[in-house]
């Protein structure tokens, strides 16, 4: 059976859900609707630590698409009522909203969820911070489903998230926390579960945080990159020797690096990186112990076509993504649902011809998925029964354009991956 973490790391991983607008465009709503759906088709999943006990309820998508939450219902951990959580979405890849309010960090400001003082925040933390609760209607949704579920018997409401979700969680529960009267005379417990969590803000708000909750549970991974920031990122480069980040062949255990330090530029990058702070001091709030140290499990990658900087960007991805924390936390992997493009037959013709599209080796295309040169949609889209391919009809157009399948749980990739590094996507318009 599932732990808690586990369970809180699973939901906070499905957060990432059709992160991306169909590249033809879609409504708020519409994406709303393809996110709900999508993360309730993988917890309906009986082999994930959810067990197919929980389902979604209420998805929050802000106006710009940049900041998402989702609320959760799953069976009470230990009699009771059923128990929800609040989950909260990560940085998006790309996404130059969540850029900005990642690195964000050298202004503090007050933070007083609820009225009352809690300490300084990142004006980046503040932003993704009111983003979600006034870009959304996260409490009302909240209190609507939380209340008529016996809130006298001791409902609980986890809040939990990973990377920029993870930041989010410590500041969302203070504010959820501070809005307790809207349940009356038995609002719920929260409880927190962060998940290589970057810090949100200076020691008076840790301070605040792990006065209000002292049992959270913050989560990281040793040699994940992202929860250094903001309170201790220098230490990754300042002695390689003494804290080598990534351990390579010559450390004690042998790691695959490549190493940061400041004679390169991976530690130069750092470097740079941390002065955003402009000397803020940041504060974790109270952590575990990390995860993965000393190593127990490392992934290496071929080095052959990569230069260091991107085998250092490679190890990052890896060691912060949601899949490697399952994996460290000993939960089910969430299995690969985004729809991947391998090859188009033909690759070029006009406005109106058939081309036939298969899918990344082990991968299938659901019955769900829609198709979209570049920016327009297909005219006609036929997936094989099977899956193994899909008909798509070419709208009229000129130039050269990324073909890309959306699905219910994401956008086909227009660049390679680790997983899949060759691959044919493009298709030519040939003049008529």
């Amino acid at each position: 059976m599932a732990n808690l973490t586990q369970i809180m790391m699973t939901l906070a991983g499905l957060a990432a859900t059709g992160a991306t607008e169909r590249p033809s465009g879609e409504t708020l709503e519409a994406q709303q609707q393809r996110i709900l759906t999508g993360i309730n088709n993988q917890l309906a999943n009986p082999n994930l630590a959810t067990g197919g006990a929980w389902r979604a309820l209420w998805v929050g998508l802000t106006q710009d698409r940049g900041n998402l939450a989702y609320i959760a219902e799953g069976p009470p951990p230990m009699g009771g009522p059923r128990a929800f959580a609040v989950c909260l979405r990560g940085t998006v890849g790309g996404s130059p909203i969540d850029t900005a309010e990642d690195m964000n960090v050298g202004t503090l400001l007050p933070f007083e969820a609820g009225g009352l003082s809690q300490g300084k925040i990142s004006q980046g933390a503040m932003d993704a911070f009111t983003e979600i609760v006034m870009g959304t209607d996260l409490l009302d949704a909240l209190v609507g489903a939380t209340l008529p579920v016996s809130p006298d018997a001791g409902t609980t409401v986890y809040v939990t998230g990973h990377s920029l979700g993870g930041a989010l969680a410590t500041t969302v529960s203070l504010y959820l926390a501070a809005q307790s009267f809207r349940w009356g005379v038995f609002p719920p417990a929260f409880q927190v579960y962060t998940f290589a969590a970057p810090t949100a803000g200076e020691g008076g708000f840790a301070k605040q945080f792990n006065v209000r909750f002292p049992d959270a549970t913050c989560v990281y991974n040793y040699y994940d990159l992202v929860p250094y920031a903001w309170a201790n990122l220098n230490s990754i480069y300042d002695d390689p020797t003494k804290n080598p980040f990534y351990p390579g062949p010559k450390a004690n255990p042998a790691g695959p690096g490549p190493t940061a330090s400041l004679a390169n530029e991976i530690g130069q990058l750092i470097k740079g990186i941390a002065a955003k702070t402009k000397d803020n001091q940041y504060v974790q709030p109270t952590r575990q112990s990390p995860l993965n140290f000393p190593i127990t499990s490392f992934q290496t990658y071929p080095s052959q076509g990569y230069s260091s900087m991107e085998e250092f960007m490679i190890q990052v991805g890896y060691q912060h993504s949601n899949n490697n924390y399952l994996k460290l936390l000993g939960a089910p992997l969430l299995p690969p649902v985004s729809p991947v493009v391998k090859s188009l037959n033909p690759a070029s013709g006009q406005g109106g011809t058939p081309v036939t599209i298969t899918p990344g080796d082990g991968t299938l295309f659901s019955s769900d998925c829609a198709v979209d040169f570049g920016v327009v949609p297909a005219t006609a889209v036929t997936v094989a029964p099977d899956g193994s391919s899909i008909t798509a009809v070419a709208p009229p157009g000129a130039g050269s354009v990324d073909v890309r399948v959306t699905n219910f749980y994401e956008t086909s990739p227009s660049v390679p991956s680790q997983e899949f590094p060759t691959y044919n996507d493009r298709f030519s318009f040939t003049p008529i």
